[in-house]
This record gives structure tokens, sequence and C-alpha cells, in this order.
């Protein structure tokens, strides 16, 4: 069973940067060199790794008993996409992590959130997505805190609405289990029928708006971003948490439910109200960090639009808007990291 998890097609984009960042864990505090080189090699196989299975989306399987996995067309997108920013923060975390006082651990903890993302995305059952799901909410406060005292609040507070929000989503998965006598992810669409229902579905709703940092679970993200590292705002808010949040809330209306046509006007609602609201927001800010925040929250409304309008059109522009915000977003962050470096300024007023 074992061998079977490790060498697995499907289960080895998890396992393998789990495996590497224990490995980073266990290198001596003075061979920061060697580490970086072992982060670096780590996400790039990952990248190899997740390219066949990008290549053959629509396979699934099941490698054990226990674990179940699939690859469709929009769970590889979004893989190859988690895979590809993973080993760009790692190229860039060489140069910017270079003397911190905490090198070993932010390997350590980028490689494990690489890896339960894959998880995330990879996951077929509900109960296993939220697993990998926990755990990146605690990957996300580990990795705001090594920003230092600074950045305290601001890790409690990611804590604090991510936790919640998992929390929300426990209660909307078993609700649905109570429903439809399955927690798998490849079954038959849930119509929002009963009161029961619609709980189910606005609870993973509360889950997917939080981690991708949607009004009104956005508050998390300013704080985040302004007092983290670059490239520890550049890897989760900017990008993987905004793929993650997205990808969660597309399976939500494609796979787990029927959504009303109340509910899509609910979301496009809420979507206007995020674009207008954050970009508001951004345009008193004086912070870089905190100005490309508050634009990060603006644009996932728009991709909640898109979603919204309930129509494969709509759906294609909110995911191809959510990998194009999140290409610029990721690059204007590691700009600002390089600022920073350069200047040796914490925050950057402009």
């Amino acid at each position: 069973m074992l061998t079977q998890l490790i060498t697995h097609p499907m289960a080895l984009p998890v396992v393998f940067p789990l495996l590497a960042g224990l490995l980073c864990l266990l290198i001596p505090e003075r061979a920061n060199s060697l580490r970086s080189l072992l982060c670096v090699l780590s996400t790039a196989i990952v990248l190899a790794l997740v390219w066949p299975l990008f290549q053959q989306a629509g396979t699934s399987w099941d490698p054990l008993p226990w674990l179940s996995l699939r690859v469709d067309v929009l769970s590889a997108f979004i893989l190859l996409a988690v895979a590809f920013f993973g080993l760009l923060i790692a190229v860039y975390s060489v140069a910017y992590m270079k003397g911190h006082p905490h090198h070993r651990a932010y390997f350590t903890y980028l490689l494990w959130t690489l890896g339960v993302s894959c998880g995330v995305v990879l996951a077929n059952d509900l109960l296993l997505l939220l697993v990998f799901w926990g755990f990146l909410g605690l990957t996300l406060y580990l990795m705001a805190g090594l920003a230092g005292p600074g950045a305290a609040e601001a890790a409690r507070k990611s804590m604090m609405i991510i936790g919640g929000s998992d929390a929300l989503m426990l209660l909307g998965i078993v609700i649905y289990w109570h429903l439809a006598g399955t927690t798998r992810m490849d079954g038959t669409a849930m119509a929002l029928d009963s009161p029961l229902a619609y709980t189910a579905f606005l609870t993973l709703l509360a889950g997917a708006f939080a981690k991708a940092g949607a009004v009104p679970f956005h508050t998390w993200v300013p704080g985040f971003g302004e007092h983290t590292d670059a490239p520890v705002s550049a890897f989760l808010p900017a990008s993987l948490d905004k793929l993650l949040g997205i990808y969660l809330l597309a399976r939500c209306v494609l796979d787990l439910f029927i959504p009303t046509p109340a509910m899509y006007t609910m979301l496009m609602l809420l979507g206007a109200v995020t674009v207008i609201s954050a970009v508001m927001m951004a345009l008193v800010q004086h912070d870089l960090k905190r100005l490309l925040s508050y634009h990060a929250v603006s644009q996932v409304g728009y991709m909640i639009l898109g979603i919204g309008t309930g129509t494969a059109i709509g759906l294609a522009g909110g995911l191809f808007h959510m990998l194009n915000n999140t290409i610029y977003k990721s690059s204007l962050f590691l700009c600002a990291g390089v600022v920073e470096k350069e200047t040796g300024l914490s925050l950057i007023h402009i």
C-alpha cells in the first residue's frame, strides 16, 4: 500500500513535495544553498509530474481504497497553474530569502504548501479535499508568521477567517453527505430544493469565498499582503488561494449543485460588490503591497461575476481572468519584493 501511494502518478504530485519539504527541514541550518537548490529542483520535478496528468485530463483513478483522486479538464488546468507558480516562487525565493533568519522553515513550508495544494485539486472526495484545505490554512498561518512580529496580527486574522470558513465547509459537507449519501464529487449534482441543500451550498460557498478573498471574507488579504514577505504574498493570496478558491466555486456550480437563478443572481451581486468596494479601497492606499492586495480582492469579483452568469462563456471568462490576474498580480508582488530588497524598506509608501 505504501509503495502504491509513493509511486502512483496521481499521488506523486502530492507525496513528492511533502517528502522534499521534510528533507529541507532536516538539512542543517548552515547549508542554505543546498536547501534552496533542493526546493527549486523539487518544484521543477512536481511540474514535470503534473504535465502528463494535464495531457491525460479526463482520466479517473482510485489508487488506494481510502484515497479518491481525479483529473478532469478543470482540475488539470488548475493543477498545472499551481505547479508552475510553485516553481516560479521557488526560483525567486533563492535570492530573496538569502540570509533570512527563517530560511529552513520557509522552504519547508513552501514545499508542503505546494503538496497540499495539489492534493486539493486532485481530490475527488469532499472529506479528502477538506483535509488538504485545512493543512493549507495552517501553512498560510505559518508562512505569515515568518515575517516577524509585525505580521503576527495578519497571521492571526487569516487563521481566524480561514479556520472559521473551514468549519462552515465541514458543516456543508456533512449536510451534503446526509442528502446525497456520498461525499464523492463526481456523482449527480444536487438540486437546491430544500433548506438543507441551500445550507450546504452556502457553507461551501463561504469556504471558496474566504480562500479566494472575496467580500465579505476578504479582510484578511490586505494585512497579509502588506506585512508578509513578498514571495509569500505572491504565492498565497495573489496566486494559490485565488486559484483554489475559484476552483472550489466552479466545482460547486458545475459538479456538486444545480444553482437556481436566484443563486446565480446572488453570485453576480456579490461579485459586483467585491469589484467596486475593493477597488475603491485600493484607490486610497499609500502602501504598495496593501494597494495590490485590495486590487487582488477586486479582481476576484470579476471571476465570480463570470461564474455567476451560469453560462459557458461566462465560466470560461471567469477562469481565464483567474489565470490572467494570477500571473500579473504575482509579478507585481514580486516586483514590490525587489524594491523592498534593494531599498531595505519593509513597507513601500507611494
